[in-house]
């Protein structure tokens, strides 16, 4: 994967990948400040007709403003591609973290299980409801 520019975001290697599109690490290259870049492929959005829902997505995301609620800075599109920057947030999946470290400590825990209301919580409030909360994507 070359090196590749969005706009005013370099692009770096891919952290996921999934069925619609992957995710890169992006630098902004004014500030150098890392970001997420969501990639999204056009073609096989409107074959699965779910670009009303993506609609729905974005407009969720630039309205909630938490500190534990992956952030949406900005959306540009291509013919063929539908870019999200949105917040980086380092240190990876809770499943990993568990995976490698085994069990955590229930401080740590307690900690995380906080936050993650929080965020719920927060949500909730605004009528926006996950709906496939796990430690995966967490």
């Amino acid at each position: 994967e070359g090196a590749m520019r969005m706009g005013k975001y370099e692009m770096g290697r891919t952290l996921g990948e999934g069925h619609f599109g992957k995710v890169r690490l992006a630098r902004h290259a004014d500030t150098g400040r890392a970001f997420a870049i969501k990639i999204l492929d056009r073609q096989r959005i409107l074959a699965m007709k779910i670009d009303e829902q993506i609609k729905t997505e974005i407009a969720t995301l630039k309205l909630l403003k938490h500190p534990n609620v992956v952030r949406l800075y900005e959306v540009a599109a291509s013919k063929t591609k539908i870019y999200m920057v949105l917040e980086y947030v380092n240190g990876g999946e809770l499943f990993e973290k568990i995976a490698l470290k085994g069990k955590l400590s229930e401080k740590e825990g307690r900690k995380l299980f906080q936050q993650l209301m929080d965020a719920v919580s927060y949500c909730h409030e605004r009528g926006v409801y996950h709906r496939d909360l796990k430690v995966s994507n967490y």
